[in-house]
Order: structure tokens, then sequence, then C-alpha cells
């Protein structure tokens, strides 16, 4: 669904609010400190290794492989700030975190470029060092064709060894 530029300021000016009002959570600091999250997923334009660097209230995102069906490659690179848990049990919580990211990826020597907001929900396990996320990525392709999408996802599961 591509959408006009008004619709993006409106969802620009939302997720910014919800980044400075919401407050940060220790939540998955606690559960992976400063540990290294190693699995799959999907973000903008790359599919493939998936990597997560937890530090404190904030992680970098990094997401490398193919683009375009495997006909190119790309990589994703985002900064995410986590959020207070919607549920913390003993056995498992649901966390959340916001943020935004840039792409860029190359196929049959076409460049593609995007940037994109990310809200993401997460399962993770107290008693296993693995995460599961499903993520919603409004996105703006600048190349090869500029347009916004509104209905982007993605998705990742990991292991903290």
């Amino acid at each position: 669904m591509t959408i006009r530029l008004p619709l993006l300021s409106l969802l620009i000016a939302s997720l910014a609010f919800l980044v400075v009002f919401a407050s940060p959570s220790q939540a998955e600091a606690q559960r992976h400190p400063g540990s290294l999250g190693i699995g799959i997923g999907t973000t903008t334009l790359a599919s493939g290794l998936s990597l997560k660097q937890v530090t404190g209230p904030t992680a970098l995102q990094l997401t490398a492989g193919c683009w375009r069906g495997c006909d190119g490659v790309s990589a994703s690179l985002d900064l995410l700030t986590n959020m207070s848990p919607l549920i913390a049990g003993n056995e498992f919580f649901i966390a959340w975190n916001v943020g935004a990211g840039a792409a860029a990826g190359v196929a049959d020597d076409t460049l593609g470029l995007a940037g994109s907001f990310v809200v993401g929900l997460e399962l993770i396990f107290s008693s296993i060092p693995f995460d599961f996320v499903a993520e919603w990525r409004p996105s703006l392709l600048v190349l090869p064709d500029a347009s916004f999408d509104i209905a982007t996802f993605g998705g990742h599961i990991r292991f903290y060894p």
C-alpha cells in the first residue's frame, strides 16, 4: 500500500511521541545483559542472518542477507529502545521496543535504499535463551523508486549463547 506524504508526517510524529514519553525498560537487558543474539530474521530490505546487541535500555539490530528473492544482497541496521514489558511472568515475558533503521541492497545493477520505523513485540522465555520477535516496520523506500509502505512487517528468532 502506497500513501501520501501528509500521512507519513503523522506517522513520524506519533512514533516520536511513543519514543519520548514511554519509559524505557531494563527488562530485556536483565534477561540478556550485554549479550549478542544470533539467529535469522527479515526486515525492510534484508532477510537472513539476524544479530542483536543489547546494551541496557537500547539495542542495535543488524540483519544481512538476501534481497529480491536472493537475486541480490542487502543489510539493515536498526537502533531500538526497549520499553517496559507488557507482561512479566516467572516463565516468560512479553516486551516491546520502538526505533528506526536504514537498509541498503543491491540486485541486478539496482541499488535499493530505505528507512523505516520499528515497533517490535518480543516473546522472551526465562528458562531458555531465545527471543521470538514480530515487527511492524512502516518504511520509506528511497531507491529505486520512492514510495511509502505502511504495511511492512518483519520478524526474528535469535539465540543468546
